[in-house]
């Protein structure tokens, strides 16, 4: 009698763990995951897709497509059997059906998963009466390089260096994390996302920090569970690297090298004739053949010398124009926006060009307090970066910036461009040099022959910063740029000459 009962629990225990299958109902719907399915490169993924109710989907056609591409199927089942011939060719051989249509199960296994796998897959199944379909999106995780960590001498002085971490071959974005040797995470470096032709992002940051405040830095880049790490110590430049002032030294002991060769060598030639008098001639032979053969011993080492110090001086000079490659491919992460100005906000003693592209003063002003005139561009989320071709070899004066939405409303009033009033600005000035908007305003040095000027603003951490684009070298950061609506245009003043300022 206790081994009836017991029978008869394990047979209630397996009828409810068993789907109920019924008959083919006249209406049917589709069930598929709420979110991505995350799948990582060339591994397997199940593509989930079921009926409602549960019922045999033999008799039932289903199809599975990309998004628009009803024709070129991932995988058609018809007529009780798989139809290959109308199948894409670049799923053929790497999708199957789970197999369980019977109890309907309709979901599709992909192999060897490639990046143009990624992106919206249809399931679609017909019956005589009834079709339903629906969507299930597929993503593709790609883990990139190790990142490559470099350091430079931030200007503006304050002892501090700027950090640059750089890593590609990502998908989907990964996040990017800075640490200090105590394991304590540093939020206020900048980040930027570039993609490649094959759709797989490089992420680059950049860190201002101070060389005493850790031993060494670490940057993190992971994505769901994966990750890649790399560390370095925040040092000067002089600490670790070569400098432009340490190339230059070395170059001069190799030219004193030189010369001090050469003296040698010009003396020696010198001495020796002098001792060879014209009665010595006959009488020393072969002392004179013997003084003959050592200059010209000591000519060949002597090139031998320069070949050696001229080598020496190659190699430097390649590993310190390597050093300034480094800084000149920064420039190439930013993804430049495409900037136009508004016309309406110029002040009417300025002139906007008919491309929006360049503004300029008409005539000669002597106002204390500059003109500007907006971007058409609004920005309240994301990371933007463009560029303004200021040449301060030719203007006087001018100021580059963004502002919020408050003080756009200001519209075509005289203001002083500051952040009290929301302007946060780098201006420049012939003979005073580069300062920025703070009040009072605070100066640094820089390049007084700047061409183009790279303005890059993270409206999320609410930073922005203004590089020498040429060289990509950094000039300022501005860490607390806020608006109330967390939007902002980008503002421009071309001073009060009339050399125009372009926006490329």
């Amino acid at each position: 009698m206790m081994c009836s009962g017991v029978s008869l629990r394990v047979m209630i225990l397996a009828a409810l763990t068993v789907p109920i299958i019924v008959q083919s109902p006249e209406t049917f719907t589709l069930m598929v995951p709420n979110g991505p399915i995350l799948t990582w490169l060339n591994s397997s993924v199940s593509l989930s897709c079921e009926l409602s109710p549960l019922f045999n989907a033999e008799p039932l056609e289903v199809r599975w497509y990309r998004a628009k591409d009803f024709d070129s199927t991932a995988l058609l089942y018809k007529d009780h059997k798989i139809q290959e011939a109308s199948v894409d060719p670049r799923y053929r051989g790497r999708v199957s059906l789970t197999g369980e249509l019977e109890r309907g199960n309709l979901s599709l296994t992909l192999e060897r998963v490639t990046l143009e796998d990624r992106g919206e897959y249809v399931c679609y199944v017909s019956s005589e009466q009834w079709y339903d379909k629906a969507i299930v999106l597929l993503t593709v995780n790609v883990t990139g390089s190790e990142p490559v960590l470099s350091v430079a001498e931030a200007r503006g002085g304050g002892g501090q260096v700027n950090v640059t971490c750089s890593s590609e071959g990502w998908s989907p974005q990964p996040t990017l994390t800075w640490r200090n040797k105590d394991g304590t995470e540093i939020r206020h470096g900048q980040v930027l996302n570039t993609t490649d032709s094959q759709g797989l992002l490089s992420v680059s940051s950049w860190l201002l920090y101070s060389p005493s405040d850790s031993d060494w830095l670490s940057c993190t880049i992971s994505l769901s569970g994966e990750k890649r790490e790399s560390r370095i110590m925040p040092r000067a430049p002089m600490e670790g690297h070569w400098s432009l002032g340490a190339f230059m030294t070395l170059l001069f002991i190799n030219l004193l090298v030189i010369f001090t060769l050469i003296g040698l060598f010009i003396w020696n030639k010198k001495t020796g004739s002098i001792r060879l008098s014209t009665s010595e001639k006959d009488d020393n032979a072969e002392g004179k053949t013997e003084s003959n053969e050592r200059p010209a011993e000591e000519a060949n080492l002597l090139e031998e010398g320069v070949k050696k110090t001229d080598m020496e001086t190659e190699t430097q000079t390649e590993f310190f124009l390597k050093e300034s490659a480094t800084q000149t491919a920064l420039r190439e992460s930013f993804p430049k926006v495409d900037i136009t100005l508004d016309p309406l906000t110029a002040h009417s003693s300025q002139a906007v060009s008919c491309c929006k592209k360049m503004v300029h003063c008409k005539k000669g002003d002597h106002a204390s307090t500059a003109h500007f005139v907006l971007s058409e561009n609004k920005f309240s989320s994301g990371q933007i970066y463009w560029e303004v071709e200021v040449d301060s070899k030719c203007k006087q004066t001018w100021y580059v910036g963004v502002t919020t939405t408050d003080a756009a409303q200001i519209n075509k009033a005289i203001v002083p461009l500051k952040p009290g009033n929301g302007f946060w600005v780098l201006r420049y000035k012939k003979g005073k040099g580069y300062c920025v908007s703070t009040d009072p305003p605070t100066p640094f040095s820089g390049n007084e022959n700047l061409e183009t000027l790279g303005v890059f603003l993270d409206c999320d951490r609410q930073i922005l910063s203004f590089y020498d684009a040429d060289s990509a070298v950094h000039l300022y950061s501005f860490a607390d740029v806020s608006s109330n609506s967390n939007t902002f245009f980008a503002v421009f003043s071309p001073g009060f000459d009339t050399f125009p300022l372009k926006i490329q």
